[in-house]
């Protein structure tokens, strides 16, 4: 069972409320902090994730780019040395 970081907190504060269940709310702490601490590193780890691959699709557009620019370049090169060839 997986439990929310909200659902976590607010089982930390009922235990810690109750009076007798305060040392569960101690561990609850813990568990809470931990689990909200890993939920905000997972975050950011997925949106660098999501940066890093777009820049790599901009990067492949980019390489993508020039090759044709330079098959363009390449035929009309080729083209230019038939004519004089032609002459």
């Amino acid at each position: 069972m997986k439990i929310s970081t909200a659902g976590a907190w607010i089982i930390t504060l009922l235990c810690f409320v109750s009076g007798i269940l305060w040392p569960l709310g101690l561990i609850g702490i813990c568990v809470s902090l931990y689990i909200t601490v890993k939920n905000l590193t997972s975050r950011q780890s997925s949106k660098e994730d999501e940066e890093l691959e777009r820049q790599r699709e901009i990067e492949r557009k980019e390489i993508d780019m020039v090759r044709k620019s330079n098959e363009i370049l390449l035929h009309l090169i080729q083209d230019e040395h038939r004519e004089e060839g032609d002459r």
